[in-house]
């Protein structure tokens, strides 16, 4: 069981696709791929055929919208595309509408978690750099560098009206200079589940203070039913950053910020200890089978995750067709990022999300601009697409595609929506080292050592000053 949960969680975060359309890019460093049958067509209802019509007049609106611009001028240097095999279908894709370039794109697929590595590589021995390559921000910042000095700048290359059109696309954005188009956005959500609420005369909080307040009632006149869980890096992130705790906030290219005796950091400790000590907080990530079980019981009241975990975690492995209630029983609630009730906003954290970055020492420049264009603008391509496109002109697309799935109680897009324009500084625009596996042993520590998340927040900043360092950051406090 636990063996197949794992490669469920696999498929999930690294994408799965049997048709030409993207696939959801799931956390960064997922570079698992798998392969799937394909899913039967259902027999055409009204509500289909409405959604279908709804979707087609939403391509047909992107696609005058001004897309794919760049201008193709050398029809004979070839470029190399790095991908994941579940961007494969975006070459193809690409290949079918340019045929005349067909010949001149060739796709790799690599494991993106070692796009700074080679780099360095490629660098010491003058040749090798691919052209164009999927990864996520985060990825393109730890290559933006003096020592990698990869990314083309585009900020003169793609017309600044495009450009205003891609959501999250600050986070492409280093010293000024535009180094990646965004693919998609993985902004979390509060999802929570409608009936139960309903049934138990709850209300959906809005703010973080109004869930501690919930944990409570669900813990004196509920208890085994849970409001989240922490468990890893990832689920850490998850309050921490919807806290606006400076646990690695990039100052400049050789400073970070580690401070996590801030108030911020320490206003998300508190809730987490308050809500672990009445039992309403889990103690794993999103896939373990202990985890998974609680949701397929029932017992899950509410949960902060990433956008594709609507139709790639909750439909399928959270509710299925062989649980109550099941896929198809409107369970799921979907409401915008709480916030903390003294901020003016809501800030939320992104688990994936990716850009496509084009290399500057590219020889067809406006062959690698094209593709990465299409890959993130066009309109067929994203046609069916569960991903959240940062592209503004193809969210329409989503939102038809996605608003009348059996598996929500309401209309998601709104709520959607709105968490994309809340995504905290912090949310996809990590430091040059990866965050996850340390911060996953900070949480771990917390539960073994049987302390306080408060008590456990100083191994945050000796987990993460030694990796920065490594960098060639100077680590401030302040």
């Amino acid at each position: 069981m636990k063996r197949a949960l794992i490669l469920m969680a696999a498929v999930v975060l690294a994408g799965c696709s049997s048709s030409a359309t993207p696939v959801p890019t799931g956390a960064p460093g997922a570079t698992t791929a798998a392969t799937t049958a394909a899913t039967p067509v259902p027999a055409a209802t009204v509500a289909s055929v409405s959604t279908a019509a709804a979707v087609q007049s939403a391509v047909v609106a992107a696609q005058s919208a001004g897309i794919e611009s760049a201008q193709v001028t050398d029809t004979t240097d070839p470029i190399t595309v790095w991908i994941d095999q579940p961007r494969q279908p975006v070459v193809d894709g690409f290949k079918k509408k340019y045929p005349q370039y067909a010949n001149l794109v060739t796709s790799t697929i690599v494991d993106r978690e070692t796009f700074p590595s080679k780099t360095l590589l490629f660098n010491n021995t003058g040749s090798g750099w691919p052209d164009v390559v999927f990864a996520e921000p985060r990825l393109v910042g730890r290559v933006a560098d003096a020592a990698h000095n990869f990314p083309l700048d585009l900020s003169t290359l793609v017309p600044a009206d495009m450009l205003k059109q891609y959501a999250g696309a600050d986070n492409c954005t280093f010293n000024g200079k535009v180094y990646c188009l965004r693919n998609d956005l993985a902004q979390m959500v509060t999802y929570y589940n409608a009936p139960l609420f309903t049934q138990f005369g709850y209300t959906v909080p809005t703010t973080f203070e109004e869930m501690q307040a919930l944990s409570d009632k669900v813990a004196k006149d509920h208890p085994g039913y849970y409001l989240g869980t922490l468990g890893d890096g990832w689920t850490w992130l998850s309050y921490f950053e919807a806290a606006g705790c400076p646990y690695a906030t990039t100052k400049d290219v050789g400073t970070l910020l580690i401070n996590v005796s801030d108030p911020n950091c320490t206003r998300a400790a508190q809730l987490i200890d308050h809500m672990v000590a009445n039992k309403t907080l889990w103690n794993t990530d999103y896939f373990t089978a202990s985890w998974v079980q609680i949701a397929n019981k029932n017992k899950l009241l509410m949960l902060i995750a990433p956008i594709w975990a609507a139709l790639g975690t909750f439909k399928g492995t959270y509710y299925t067709d062989k649980t109550t209630p099941s896929q198809t029983s409107h369970v799921l609630g979907v409401a915008a990022p709480l916030k903390w009730a003294a901020d003016a906003t809501a800030q939320t954290g992104a688990m994936g999300g990716a850009a496509w970055t084009i290399s500057q020492h590219t020889k067809n420049q406006g062959l690698s601009l094209l593709f990465a264009e299409y890959a993130t603008q066009d309109p067929d391509l994203w046609n069916g697409s569960s991903n959240f496109p940062s592209f503004t002109p193809l969210q329409p697309i989503f939102n038809a595609v996605v608003k009348d799935d059996p598996i929500f109680a309401a209309d998601p897009t709104a709520a959607f929506a709105q968490a994309a324009t809340e995504i905290s500084p912090v949310g996809d625009a990590w430091p040059r080292f990866d965050l996850i596996a340390p911060l996953t042993t900070v949480v771990k520590d917390m539960y073994s050592k049987k302390q306080t998340m408060v008590a456990t927040l100083p191994e945050v900043t000796t987990a993460l000053t030694p990796l920065a360092e490594a960098q060639g950051y100077n680590v401030v406090n302040q």
